[in-house]
């Protein structure tokens, strides 16, 4: 997926007065939670993203390293992103995301993430971290 630069674009941190879903996790942003609003023209389109604190967390560190705006994880994109992405820790947290958040989890992303928590706790593992 392709990031573009959109023709204008504004962000803002609000907090929830209802219920909103997440465009990333499709889980629940609770009244009361703060979350990012992102909003914007692309490609002659105007359109507004509601992304909870936990994901847009996550998209900061998926795009820690990326110098170009074209290859910045796109809003709705943040799946393909830790999908792609090295560590499997990353996809583990995204799986972890949307169960703290209500959100289905198809059986084969919690049996990848349960394989990528599985592989973090062999022993080889372990020494990388310490």
């Amino acid at each position: 997926m392709l990031f573009r630069s959109p023709n204008c674009y504004g962000h803002e941190e609000r907090t929830a007065r209802k219920a909103h879903k997440c465009c990333e996790c499709h889980g629940t942003i609770q009244p009361g939670e703060l979350y990012h609003y992102h909003h914007g023209v692309w490609d002659g389109r105007a359109a507004n993203y509601k992304v909870c604190v936990d994901c847009e967390a996550l998209r900061a560190e998926c795009d820690r390293d990326v110098h170009y705006d074209e290859e910045r994880t796109p809003f709705e994109g943040l799946y393909e992103s830790v999908d792609a992405l090295w560590p499997n820790e990353l996809f583990a947290r995204f799986v972890e995301i949307k169960r703290r958040r209500g959100a289905t989890v198809p059986e084969r992303m919690a049996l990848r993430a349960a394989a990528s928590n599985a592989a973090d706790q062999t022993p080889a593992a372990q020494e990388k971290t310490t």
